[in-house]
């Protein structure tokens, strides 16, 4: 339910009645970190006062049909992990939607949809409803294979500055986290995100002039990326510190895993 919509003064619950009201299908998209604690604390779904949680079980007292929908390799909550309200939603049957199959999952379930929904003229417009409610989904839930090891020849801005240097790339959704090397060593990912087909984050480092060990500056790295297959083009711009740099271009190469061969 988009809580934008919801009239002012109109209380949330009987926003979710309503909408339900009109509901023949009531689609439950579940990312991989739907059941995670947050901060230590319980997933929201355990919360009675969630509305997400609130409106699903509505929808499964009223026996309307509810499709569970898996983001990009999320798994399917067991009953034991689910509240008492919410414990039918693990009997009922999932669609996967991946990120590199979008298209094809997405027809699939509008495909569902239309077997449902009564031939009254909803079906008409129901190809244009389910794109516009889904196509946040590629781009916000839905992450490029970024995550694992990358490998990049960089060549700095000062002479004989050639390193290999290593990416350790993590995370979901949106989020970017990990390691990155510069000169070699292990820098933690700060500030990363991933949209698209575009990643960005920053590392730090100090720069000392001399043997003037007393009088670090800090130094910030911001890396901006584009994906392209098993490569990233990144552009790497160093600021701060005793030095002025200019951006640097280099390619990095997603590592085999050899669990895959």
């Amino acid at each position: 339910m988009d809580v934008d919509a919801i009239e002012p003064g109109i209380p949330f619950d009987e926003s979710i009645q309503r909408a339900l009201d009109q509901c023949e299908v009531l689609l439950v998209v579940i990312g991989k970190r739907w059941m995670d604690n947050q901060a230590g604390v319980a997933p929201r779904i355990h919360d009675p006062k969630d509305f997400v949680r609130l409106e699903i079980a509505a929808a499964l007292s009223r026996n309307i049909r509810v499709i569970p929908i898996l983001l990009d390799g999320a798994n399917m909550p067991t009953e034991e992990e689910l509240p008492e309200p919410l414990r039918a939603l693990a009997r009922r049957n999932a669609l996967e939607v991946s990120n590199s199959r979008f298209d094809a999952d997405i027809e699939t379930l509008i495909g569902v949809i239309r077997t449902i929904v009564d031939d009254t003229g909803e079906s008409a417009t129901l190809s244009a409803d389910v794109a516009k409610n889904t196509s946040g989904l590629k781009n916000q839930n839905l992450r490029p294979d970024i995550n694992g090891d990358w490998t990049a020849d960089v060549t700095y801005d000062w002479p004989n500055a050639r390193y290999v240097e290593k990416f350790d790339f993590r995370g979901e959704g949106n989020e970017v986290y990990g390691t990155a090397s510069f000169l070699e060593v292990k820098r933690g990912i700060l500030e990363g995100s991933v949209k698209g087909d575009e990643i960005r984050f920053i590392t730090r480092t100090q720069e000392y002039l001399g043997g003037d060990s007393q009088n670090p500056r800090d130094v910030v790295h911001r890396y901006r990326g584009k994906l392209r297959g098993k490569e990233i083009r990144f552009v790497m711009q160093t600021e701060g510190g005793y030095s002025q740099h200019i951006p640097i271009e280099f390619t990095a190469e997603k590592s085999v895993d050899l669990n895959d061969n």
